[in-house]
């Protein structure tokens, strides 16, 4: 079964939603690929190199050299995943051109903008009557945590 996770940011940044979803999906062992558009995808990974200089997340970005030694991987090509991940995290109304593989999807998006809030909709209606697809909406609280709410 597909888990498909819609994640409506409040005050925090997406930077700092990747950055905490990614640490997590480490956490239990998981690989993790974040589709994105290209400018998107260049500013994902720049966060992902400087987000704390005392640690290093292994990770690269579209055709770059080291994807066997990665657990991290982004990519404005949405039918490439060069690190056999499970996780899949998509930004910025991203769309894998196929689900095969993926055990878990992210979609991360912005709360305070309207065009990412119908983008979402329109995904979650599309992606609702699925086969083996389970859906689930979080919104970010004011301090920070997420909020299951259906």
């Amino acid at each position: 079964m597909l888990h498909i996770g819609f994640y409506q940011l409040g005050e925090a940044s997406v930077h700092d939603a990747v950055l905490m979803l990614v640490q997590k999906a480490r956490g239990t062992g998981k690989k993790m690929l974040i589709y994105c558009p290209s400018p998107a995808a260049t500013a994902i990974d720049d966060a992902l190199w400087s987000h704390d200089p005392n640690s290093w997340l292994p990770h690269g970005l579209d055709a770059a050299p080291g994807a066997e030694l990665a657990s991290v991987w982004v990519c404005s090509d949405m039918t490439s995943n060069p690190i056999d991940a499970g996780y899949v995290m998509l930004l910025h109304g991203a769309e894998p051109e196929s689900w095969t593989g993926f055990e878990r999807a992210f979609v991360v998006f912005d709360g305070k903008s309207d065009a990412q809030l119908q983008q979402a909709r329109s995904q979650w209606q599309k992606w609702k009557s699925h086969a083996e697809t389970e859906l689930a909406y979080f919104a970010q609280t004011a301090g920070g945590k997420w909020e299951k709410k259906a």
